[in-house]
């Protein structure tokens, strides 16, 4: 399947679920999903035969402070097909909630751990939603763009 034909096969068969299907400049086809409809998505592009996403390769956020969000991106590849997709969902900034695809890709553990310890966004359904870089009681969120220094983080000397 060429990416043109992969951009047409997700825009007919997931119209209710995507807000936009683009082809990028780097030639890639880039999904934006509806946020209540990200892990039922998920779960089809993993599970139809004629995407087979088996892999996510990475999970990951972008902070939009002026737009008032935060952006999940993921990145897919299916070994089936040779194809790979960008998916992003916008959250809001100020209470970024997204099921959790731990249980649709394994490896989205420890990204989603990530996400949440830097970001702040939490996966609701995850089974050990933790800190793994910042101390469990901290109150930041370091990759954040109005983050400010509080004196925790140390320089070198």
């Amino acid at each position: 399947m060429t990416l043109d034909e992969l951009k047409a096969k997700i825009e007919a068969d997931f119209q209710g679920q995507v807000l936009s299907v683009a082809l990028s400049a780097q030639k890639e086809v880039v999904v934006t999903a509806k946020s209540e409809s990200y892990h039922e998505l998920c779960v089809q592009l993993r599970d139809r035969g004629d995407f087979s996403f088996q892999h996510l390769s990475c999970l990951t956020a972008v902070d939009y402070p002026k737009d008032n969000k935060i952006t999940l991106v993921d990145h897919l590849w299916s070994y089936r097909h040779s194809h790979q997709i960008t998916l992003k969902v916008d959250l809001p900034r100020e209470n970024p909630r997204v099921p959790t695809v731990e249980n649709v890709w394994k490896s989205a553990n420890w990204l989603e751990r990530e996400v949440y310890d830097l970001y702040g966004v939490t996966f609701e359904g995850h089974s050990d939603l933790r800190r793994i870089m910042m101390p469990e009681d901290y109150q930041k969120f370091p990759l954040r763009k109005d983050f400010s220094d509080d004196g925790f983080i140390t320089k070198p000397n």
